[in-house]
């Protein structure tokens, strides 16, 4: 495995799984300790949700969140501790997983960025009553027709947006449910491919979550940012920031604004030549993406302590 040039991919909401880090908080004291102060700045058990989610609240996105991204942050730290990461070349992450990046890039407190995102996950189911927005998948070759599609569709009443270029064969759509429903059923009459609705409490990254981008803005004003100690490739306009060139508004802008994960890794591809695409975290999502949007990309991930091993020894440790 080519380690020479590496890029740290962190991924978002829809990667959680019940059971996830159970392995790797029993093998490497870095992640047990990780999720430990996740618990302490939480005032909750950040273990008993990802490994057992006896209340069933994982996948709320109060709590999604913030076990996202200690479970992402907890695998940095682990491959942080025992590797040299000087081959890291830039780091991004998936709505979500920005925050994730910002941790772990040096420019955002881990304990800041668990409160941060519990209350982004708030601020999101408060902005539209539970029923009156949702999403959808659409997979197929037609991306072009269907972001004109919904174009088409959205009125002052009822929007729906493309919201999630995550492949050039997969966009997420978001909006008000009537209109989401109107425009699968008119991906499958018009036969541009399959439209797939999702099971989600609000709809994520549509205009319909400025009320969230709002409060978003107010609570970040107390929450410090540092310069970055590794470049950062944002997702509202998949451009890169360095140093101290990133700043808050992408943080607010991307809560309401399409996630450009497809622009983002070509982008990276052009400008940094990964020799793999590491995702650092739980699941295999991202993965997947960059495999379908880059020929003969490597990629690899952290998400259980066998892949976590393996990246280790390849960089020496």
């Amino acid at each position: 495995m080519d380690v020479s040039r590496i890029v740290m991919l962190f991924p978002g909401q829809g990667s959680q799984t019940v059971g996830m880090g159970r392995d790797l908080s029993e093998n490497f004291s870095e992640y047990r300790e990780t999720l430990a102060e996740a618990s302490d700045a939480l005032g909750f058990s950040m273990e008993r949700l990802c490994f057992e989610d006896p209340q069933q609240q994982l996948n709320l996105t109060e709590y999604t969140q913030p076990a996202l991204l200690a479970s992402s942050v907890a695998a940095h730290r682990v491959l942080a501790k025992r590797a040299n990461l000087k081959a890291v070349q830039a780091v991004a992450g998936h709505s979500l997983g920005e925050y994730s990046a910002l941790v772990c890039a040096g420019a955002l407190q881990f304990s800041d960025a668990l409160k941060a995102v519990r209350f982004r996950g708030q601020a999101m189911q408060r902005a539209v009553p539970l029923g009156v927005g949702g999403m959808a998948a659409y997979v197929g070759s037609q991306v072009e027709k269907v972001v004109a599609l919904c174009k088409e569709l959205s009125t002052e009443q009822a929007c729906v947006e493309p919201v999630n270029f995550n492949s050039r064969s997969q966009v997420v759509i978001s909006g008000h449910k009537a209109a989401v429903d109107a425009a699968v059923s008119r991906i499958s009459a018009e036969k541009l491919g399959r439209g797939i609705p999702l099971s989600v409490s609000a709809p994520f990254h549509s205009s319909l979550m400025q009320p969230a981008a709002k409060e978003m803005e107010q609570y970040l004003e107390q929450v410090s940012l540092k310069a970055l100690l590794t470049p950062l490739y944002a997702n509202v306009d998949a451009l890169k920031y360095s140093e101290s060139k990133y700043s808050r508004t992408q943080l607010v802008k991307q809560i309401a604004s399409a996630v450009l994960w497809t622009q983002t890794l070509d982008g990276i591809a052009s400008a940094e030549q990964p020799s793999l695409w590491l995702e650092v975290g739980t699941g295999a999502v991202l993965q997947g993406l960059v495999k379908k949007t880059l020929d003969n990309a490597i990629s690899a991930g952290t998400h259980d302590s066998e892949s976590m091993k393996n990246i280790l020894a390849a960089l020496g440790a």
